[in-house]
């Protein structure tokens, strides 16, 4: 064997051992994304499950009773004007 392709076949082993360092800290990244994303799905899926209490519907304020009024009072009086000519 020569001199030449022993170098050459350290340069390769040395290439492909870095190759598959980079390769596997790839996996490793990939796997805590993996992870993640099934912790995102299912905090996710138990968000919409429980909506969570709904606050009680507000009763009316005095402005709606007010306006309700003047519309009654407005249709009244409209009714009493046709009635009376």
């Amino acid at each position: 064997m020569y001199r030449d392709d022993e170098s050459a076949r350290g340069a390769r082993a040395d290439a492909l051992i870095t190759e598959i360092a980079e390769l596997e800290r790839q996996k490793v990244a990939r796997a805590e994304q993996d992870q993640r994303l099934e912790a995102a799905r299912q905090e996710l899926a138990a968000m919409q499950a429980s909506p969570g209490p709904t606050p009680p519907p507000r009763p009316p304020g005095l402005l709606t009773h007010a306006l309700v009024f003047g519309v009654a009072a407005a249709a009244t009086f409209a009714g009493y004007s046709l009635l009376v000519q």
